[in-house]
C-alpha cells in the first residue's frame, strides 16, 4: 500500500524539482543570453565615457566584446547542462529519502492504528462470545429459574466488562486528540495530587493500605490540562493501589530539577519481571500477575499519551518482590 504511494510521491517530487531547476536554467541562459547582447556593448561604451570622458570603442573592440560573449555563453551553456545532467541522479534518490521521511509518521500512526483496532477488536470479541455461548445454551432448552439466573448474572458481568472497555477506549480517543492543547492552563501538580490522594485514600483504607504524599518543597507549577494530568496520576495510584497487600504503602514524592518535575509514586507489591516492564506501556498488555489481570491493560498506555503530550515522559521501575516505581516527569512553567 505504502510502497505505491511511496514510488507516486517521488515522482511527484522529481517532476517538482526538475522542473524548477530546468526553468531556472532556461530562465538564466536567456537573461545571460540577452545581456551580451547590444544593450552589453552600450553599457560598456557608456561606462567608458563617463570614467574617461569619451569613448574608444571601435569596431575591433566591438568584436573582441562580441566574441567574448559567445565564449561565455557556451560555457554557461555546458555548465548548465552539466549541472542538470548531475541532478538526473541526485534529484531521484533526494526525492525516494524525502518521501520515506514524509510517509513514515504516516505509515507508524496506519501501523499503531491497525494494531489498536485489532487489539480491541479481540478484547471485544471474548466477552461477546462469554455472552453469545451462554445465552445459545440456556435457550436450548427450558431450565430451572436459578439456572436463567445465573446465566443472566454471568451476562451482566461480561456487560459491565464491555461497558468498562468501551469508556476506557473513549477515554483514549479524547486523550490522543490534539485539540487538548487548547485547554491548558497552569497547573500546581502539589495541589492537584493533594485532591487525587485524598481521594484514593478512601479505597485505600478499606485494602488497609495507606497512602502518603510528601509536599514539594518547591513551587511545582506546569502548564497542561488538569483534567488529563488527573487521569494520568488517578491510573498510576490505582494500578499501585491494585498491587498493593493489605498494611503495604504507596509513597508519592517529588525531585525538581532546573526544567522538570519528577513524580514519583511507588508502592511495596510483588513487582513485575523484567519481560512485563518492558511491555507495561503497550495497549492491552497485561502481564500474568497484574493486578489478578483486573482491567485491560489500557491505563499505563493511556498515561504515557498524557506524559508526552504535556512534553514530559513516564518511566517504570519494578523488581519481582521489591515493588513498583513510576517516574513521570513535566516541565516546569518558565519563571517570568
Amino acid at each position: 500500500m505504502f510502497r505505491g504511494t511511496r514510488i507516486r510521491l517521488t515522482i511527484i517530487y522529481c517532476a517538482i524539482f526538475f522542473s524548477i531547476f530546468w526553468a531556472f536554467s532556461i530562465g538564466l541562459y536567456i537573461w545571460m543570453d540577452s545581456s551580451f547582447g547590444e544593450g552589453y556593448i552600450s553599457q560598456v561604451q557608456s561606462r567608458e565615457t563617463e570614467q574617461t570622458g569619451e569613448s574608444n570603442f571601435t569596431d575591433k573592440a566591438v568584436h573582441v566584446v562580441t566574441v567574448a560573449g559567445d565564449v561565455a555563453m557556451g560555457q554557461l551553456g555546458r555548465i548548465l547542462i552539466a549541472l542538470n545532467g548531475g541532478m538526473l541522479l541526485i534529484i531521484p534518490p533526494l526525492a525516494w529519502f524525502l518521501t520515506r521521511r514524509t510517509l513514515q509518521p504516516i505509515e507508524e500512526a496506519f501501523e499503531k492504528q491497525k494494531q489498536f483496532v485489532s487489539d480491541a477488536s479481540h478484547e471485544l470479541r471474548t466477552p461477546l462470545t462469554v455472552v453469545q455461548g451462554e445465552l445459545d445454551v440456556a435457550l436450548k432448552k427450558d431450565r430451572p429459574k436459578t439456572e436463567y439466573r445465573r446465566v443472566m448474572e454471568s451476562s451482566r458481568q461480561e456487560v459491565a466488562k464491555l461497558r468498562e472497555l468501551v469508556e476506557a477506549l473513549l477515554l483514549e480517543a479524547k486523550t490522543v486528540d490534539t485539540t487538548a492543547a487548547q485547554f491548558m492552563d497552569d497547573v500546581d501538580l502539589a495541589d492537584l495530587l493533594t485532591e487525587t490522594v485524598e481521594r484514593m485514600k478512601l479505597l485505600a483504607t478499606t485494602k488497609g493500605v495507606s497512602v502518603n504524599l510528601d509536599p514539594p518543597t518547591e513551587s511545582a507549577t506546569i502548564v497542561g490540562s488538569s483534567v488529563l494530568l488527573g487521569r494520568l496520576f488517578l491510573n498510576v495510584l490505582e494500578n499501585a493501589l491494585k498491587m498493593t497487600p493489605a498494611g503495604g504503602h504507596i509513597n508519592v514524592s517529588f525531585e525538581f530539577s532546573h526544567s522538570t518535575i519528577l513524580t514519583i509514586i511507588s508502592d511495596d507489591g510483588p513487582g513485575m519481571d523484567p519481560g512485563a516492564v518492558a511491555h507495561a506501556f503497550d495497549r492491552f498488555y497485561q502481564a500474568d500477575n497484574s493486578r489478578a489481570r483486573e482491567g485491560f491493560g489500557l491505563g499505563l498506555a493511556i498515561c504515557k499519551t498524557i506524559a508526552e503530550q504535556h512534553g514530559g515522559s513516564i518511566k517504570l521501575a519494578s523488581k519481582p518482590g521489591r515493588g513498583t516505581t513510576v517516574s513521570i516527569s513535566l516541565p516546569r512553567k518558565p519563571k517570568i
